[in-house]
């Protein structure tokens, strides 16, 4: 069998292929697309190929593996640690990766499935879409103080209203200039309610993210970020894996008797990661009903603020909401 390293680029991916020895066979370049991989790579006979993880990468895997090849997709953190180069290019990043394939000395990812992928594109389409509103709105607001306007005390349509009524009453010259900021702001608002209709409707119909919600803090928007990321729950062998696998645990360093502590590592899913800190948030301050939980952070609030305290407990959170899904039972409040 032939090996395959695949350094993959938007527009055009630099290939190595080797042969059982681990000799060079071929080194091309194709283009990322169905055409230029099919071309020189669909003919092939069966190899084993190994791309990094990547948003192009579950694309190229499927391709592949629909032509009859065999595909690993690694992390690029990991692999970057085996190869300790002060040289790079695409050529030899392909050539690495292809010595990995053949050597199978690399790490590799879970690939989710098509539904749990389907889940995080929605997710990440609201999300920009919020960001895009929130940047809107700062850049009214921007313009707005370089004429002495300020708006306070006031969100949503009410702000928009606010605005309209601070700009006629001070500066009515500036209305037509602010008038397709406001109209693209609350056209963005719009879609990203819209988007969230669609989370909360997938959720309830969901019996993944109906057991997540029913652990205080935990709305529909968090447990299908869950859900989509973890995907399947039984790749873990114990439910604290999870949060070293979404980067909620601290960065450890320890040599001889030196033993360093740091800050978290935020490895893995960032857009989870912000969700459970939200959730934890949500649960330290506004859920009314005590859990175990919430006397435990509220506690480390007073020892170590509010800042610390929600981290914490967003790790406990990714544990918990990890052993509920694989416990198949709803929140205990009096065990939790």
């Amino acid at each position: 069998m032939n090996y395959c390293g695949i350094d993959l680029a938007s527009k055009a991916s630099a290939v190595c292929i080797l042969d059982d020895q681990g000799r060079i066979v071929a080194e091309f370049e194709v283009p990322t697309d169905e055409d230029g991989l099919g071309s020189r790579l669909g003919e092939r006979d069966p190899m084993h190929c190994v791309v990094e993880a990547s948003p192009l990468a579950e694309w190229v895997a499927q391709f592949l593996e629909g032509v009859g090849h065999t595909v690993a997709v690694i992390d690029p953190r990991k692999a970057k640690a085996v190869v300790c180069t002060k040289k790079k290019t695409d050529r030899l990043d392909a050539r690495n990766l292809a010595r990995m394939a053949h050597t199978k000395w690399y790490t590799a990812v879970h690939r989710k499935g098509k539904a749990a992928r389907r889940m995080r594109t929605l997710l990440k389409a609201r999300k920009g879409l919020v960001e895009a509103a929130t940047a809107q709105g700062s850049r009214i607001a921007g313009l707005l103080r370089a004429h002495g306007i300020r708006v306070r005390g006031a969100r949503g349509g009410q702000w928009e209203l606010r605005v309209r009524e601070a700009v006629w009453a001070r500066e009515p010259e500036l209305e037509p200039i602010v008038q397709p900021l406001l109209e693209v702001w609350r056209q963005t608002r719009e879609q990203a309610a819209a988007l969230r209709t669609q989370i909360e409707t997938l959720a309830r119909t969901h019996p993944a993210c109906q057991l997540l919600m029913t652990i205080p803090g935990v709305g529909p928007v968090v447990a299908m970020a869950y859900v989509a990321t973890i995907d399947d729950p039984h790749r873990f062998e114990a439910s604290e894996q999870v949060a070293d696998y979404l980067g909620l645990v601290p960065l450890v360093y320890q040599s001889g008797e030196v033993e360093y502590r740091g800050r978290i590592t935020k490895e893995g899913d960032g857009l989870l990661r912000w969700l459970l800190v939200a959730a934890a948030t949500v649960l330290l301050t506004r859920v009314k009903r005590s859990c175990a939980l919430q006397r435990w952070g509220r506690k480390l609030i007073a020892r170590k603020g509010l800042a610390k305290a929600r981290v914490a407990v967003a790790r406990k959170l990714s544990v918990l909401l990890h052993r509920t899904w694989v416990r198949g039972e709803a929140f205990n409040w009096a065990r939790a």
